[in-house]
């Protein structure tokens, strides 16, 4: 018999039900040729690091802690006592596993599904030989597919060193920055330290500040109107950084420009590549709003549910014998779903290459299969709709733009009228939203001026053009920059790229993982770091105080964060020895604590709640003060201002929110006029921000 170690039951079911012959049993399923069980997910976890040291309160004395053998336990409950059921399942494992002549391990295809089938097989001491189930999607062909091209244990050991490598650099910068940073800094608040959190949480805070104290500065351009047959149109010139310079040539500016000449060229915009989960996450972002974690949530089901590939990918391409079988359904379910006839295009995609996978797993593809697919909910459909959507734009032709530019000249300056039209929709008919004005496809215009023709200026102005502070974090944006962190670094002009240059590729820099990303910004949520206003990841005042404490510190150094990063994907790689990279560890965690250690200040946390940005200023926080709800940037000018009483009545927090989001309240009772009388009304904010009373 051979022992299959799927990672979830509904899994083992998957694996069931594909290989067929099976009878449902306490904790696995049984066939004439194999026992079926599961992993409930972590069974094993690393110990507490009570275990590691005397008493049960945190001490400075006893850091750096760095244990020279990890010891490890079956998953606790809440109570922090050995779970029961995860027990029981461990010793149906290990029963199983004595009555087998060889183990499978099917738990998921990637990194953690490694690590957690690694966990019971070297806690239970099992010494049977195993191989690995290697496969992207759960439908019956693949199933049997996999089952019949297993791969050896050695060939997926390095992924195995990479896990246990990744879980223990988390638990040494985890307890020993989280206690060496309560202990000196936190002033009795708890100051919670991760390798890829702190990071996350110190990029989003230094983009806000960067986006709060942002100094505009000021470029000009002319503008000039002219009639052509009806038509009217608009020419310009290139930037001046000077407005002396502006203003003066404005000045002498003739009444008329002379054409110079028309060039007109042809724009291939090629289809786009396949979804891999951090596209998939920025889309989902943009057209629906949805965080990181649903739509990560929405794909794993779909998965789950063989609609389609394994989603915790950083691919965007697929091999040709995926493209081969998508040939053989992606139509008809194209059809079935969106209502959209598709035909493939005769030239092959450039998404399909195999040589240009980056990891374990193509894109995500839809499998072809559809049943379940009216159970779905809504944002499971959205998703969904997505992947297909995807598929149907990178398997379709190139669109096409004819770009004109007009060349015109006035007083040796040059002025510039372009335009853009789409001849060929090409791929961009597939796209979720094709009706929406495509942004190239733009003014079109077609003048027969000769060389050296005058054009009639019929109005002229001088623009002053204001430069955008960076755009405040989304999942949109955010994820792009940490998962290509080293293009980040090179916009910011940031001095990491100092630490960086030499040590590795900073085109394969990024920080966290497509799994580990959308966790983290949940978790920084839910210790109140950072908190969502219109899609934007905003800092809390108790996350900026954080921020301040902590941000100097090694751990907080993205460039050390990357580097981890990079070093962990080497030895999944098989690039970087195991033992050299716990020896690099090891002296990180001793640094770490030692500059904790060494500085000399304490966390002040700022109590006072913020209700959001300010409507009339846009830029600075609202906050309580002693009489009345006021935004935080007072001493640049701003006069924005909700007094706590109104009408003889105190305002309620819900009061002020709805002042501040909808710019009105529900009717309140119990208002009192300047003559004593009482009555009812609703509060507004006017065009000029200030409160107002509306009667019905």
């Amino acid at each position: 018999m051979k022992l299959i170690i799927a990672e979830k039951p509904a899994q083992a079911r998957d694996y069931a039900e594909a290989l067929g012959g099976f009878q449902r049993k306490d904790g696995y399923l049984e066939s004439k040729d194999f026992y079926i069980t599961w992993c409930f997910g972590h069974l094993i976890e690393l110990e507490k690091d009570s275990v590691y040291r005397e008493g049960t309160t945190w001490d400075l004395s006893y850091l750096p802690l760095i244990p020279e053998t990890f010891r490890y336990t079956i998953g606790k409950d809440q109570k922090g006592k050995v779970d029961p059921g995860k027990k029981k399942q461990l010793n149906t494992i290990k029963d199983l596993a004595k009555k087998s002549t060889e183990i499978i391990n099917a738990t998921d295809a990637d990194r953690e599904g490694e690590t957690i089938f690694l966990y019971v097989y070297n806690f239970l001491n099992l010494k049977l030989p195993f191989r690995r189930l290697w496969i992207s999607s759960l439908t019956k062909g693949d199933i049997i597919k996999g089952f019949s091209n297993l791969l050896s244990a050695k060939e997926v050991s390095n992924l195995g060193k990479a896990g246990y490598a990744r879980a223990i650099s988390d638990w040494l910068v985890g307890i020993n920055g989280t206690q060496a940073a309560t202990l000196k800094l936190g002033n009795r608040n708890l100051l919670t330290i991760g390798r890829v959190q702190t990071a996350i949480l110190k990029i989003i805070c230094e983009r806000y500040l960067k986006h709060l104290n942002f100094k505009p500065s000021f470029s000009y351009r002319i503008v000039t109107e002219h009639q052509f047959e009806q038509q009217s149109f608009d020419s310009a010139t290139n930037i001046f950084e000077r407005k002396e310079d502006a203003e003066n040539f404005f000045q002498y500016l003739k009444p008329s420009h002379i054409f110079k000449e028309k060039i007109e060229a042809y724009k291939n915009v090629y289809p786009p590549l396949l979804h891999s989960i951090d596209t998939l996450i920025v889309e989902a972002n943009n057209i629906f709003s949805y965080s990181g974690q649903q739509t990560l949530n929405a794909a794993q089901s779909l998965y789950e549910k063989k609609l389609t590939t394994y989603p915790r990918t950083d691919s965007n391409y697929i091999n040709d014998e995926n493209y081969s079988n998508l040939k053989s359904y992606l139509s008809s379910l194209a059809r079935e779903i969106l209502d959209l006839n598709f035909t493939f295009s005769q030239d092959k995609p450039k998404s399909v290459n195999a040589s240009k996978l980056t990891g374990s797993h193509d894109a995500i593809i839809p499998t072809g299969e559809i049943k379940g697919y009216n159970t779905l909910s809504i944002v499971e459909k959205n998703v969904y709709k997505l992947i297909i959507h995807k598929c149907l734009e990178s398997f379709s032709i190139k669109a096409i733009y004819k770009k004109g530019k007009y060349i015109f000249e006035n007083n040796e300056i040059e002025f510039y009228t372009y335009t853009s039209v789409l001849v060929e929709i090409g791929w961009k008919f597939f796209s979720f939203h094709p009706e929406i004005e495509d942004e190239e496809n733009g003014f079109n215009l077609d003048l027969s001026y000769i060389p050296g023709e005058s054009v009639k200026i019929e109005a002229k102005e001088l623009v002053e053009i204001k430069s955008q502070p960076p755009k405040l974090y989304t999942d949109a944006n955010l994820i792009p920059d940490l998962t290509n962190i080293g293009k980040f670094l090179k916009e910011e002009n940031s001095e990491l790229l100092l630490l960086l240059k030499g040590q590795i590729d900073l085109n394969e820099v990024q920080i966290g993982t497509q799994a580990t990303r959308p966790i983290i910004i949940e978790r920084l949520k839910k210790l109140e770091f950072i908190s969502i206003e219109k899609k934007k990841y905003i800092p809390t005042e108790k996350g900026l105080a954080y921020y301040n404490t902590i941000k100097d510190l090694k751990v907080s150094n993205i460039a050390n964060t990357a580097i981890l990063e990079k070093e962990l994907k080497d030895i999944a790689d098989g690039k970087l020895n195991d033992n050299i990279f716990y020896s690099n560890l090891n002296n990180y965690i001793k640094g770490i604590v030692s500059d904790i250690l060494n500085i000399e200040c304490k966390l002040k946390l700022n109590k006072k709640a913020t209700f959001g940005f300010c409507p009339k200023c846009k830029t600075g926080r609202i906050i309580e003060g002693l009489k009345g709800f006021g935004c935080d940037q007072y001493k640049s000018g701003c006069d924005f201002v909700i007094w706590k009483v109104t009408a003889g009545k105190k305002l309620s927090e819900k009061n002020i929110s709805d002042l501040l989001n909808s710019k009105e309240t529900s009717m309140i009772k119990g208002l009192t006029s300047l003559k004593g009388s009482t009555f009812d009304a609703k509060l507004y904010l006017d065009e000029d921000f200030r409160v107002k009373f509306k009667f019905e």
